[in-house]
């Protein structure tokens, strides 16, 4: 209960542009940014008058003023319904130059597969009960649908708490 003495970390969500980022990386899918060589990063961006819908959704300050407080960390309806539906992960899932569609390539085994979205997204190896679910539900799927499965479970992690936000 302790918040005024640093006893311990306050988990806090990505700022925008580091989230952005993060979802690039874990899906090997460079964001596009207009008059901006490809490959360029959204912390790369010198000003605000590059257009991002993604950026402007989750808090991208104006940089107006020179004030930490210019920047919106309040979560918003319209954050959650861009990760739930919006384009900007869906056509990063879907991309045929993705991640998904490399380690597809490879014809990797299903504990292959956990283990590299997990290193990728957390940076660290799934627990037991997390591989031993995932591994099963790639397993059940049938060769056709196994890209979607594999799509799913990207988005279920790019969309979960340990994935959002710093702890």
């Amino acid at each position: 209960a302790d918040e005024r003495f640093y006893a311990r970390f306050m988990p806090r969500r990505l700022k925008a542009e580091v989230l952005l980022d993060a979802v690039a990386q874990v899906t090997a899918v460079a964001t596009p940014f207009k008059d901006q060589p490809v490959g360029t990063r959204a912390l790369q961006l010198k000003d605000t008058t590059v257009s991002s819908y993604f950026l402007d959704t989750f808090g991208r300050p104006e940089r107006i003023l020179t004030c930490t407080c210019e920047r919106s960390d309040e979560p918003s309806m319209t954050q959650v319904l861009h990760l739930a539906n919006g384009k900007t992960l869906l056509e990063k899932l879907e991309a045929k130059e993705g991640r998904i569609t490399t380690l597809m390539g490879e014809n990797a085994s299903a504990e292959q597969l956990v283990e590299d979205l997990y290193l990728a997204a957390f940076t660290r190896l799934p627990t037991a009960d997390e591989r031993s679910l995932l591994v099963s539900a790639i397993k059940e799927a049938t060769p056709e649908d196994r890209r979607t499965v594999l799509e799913d479970l990207f988005w279920s992690v790019l969309t979960s708490r340990e994935f959002l936000f710093q702890h």
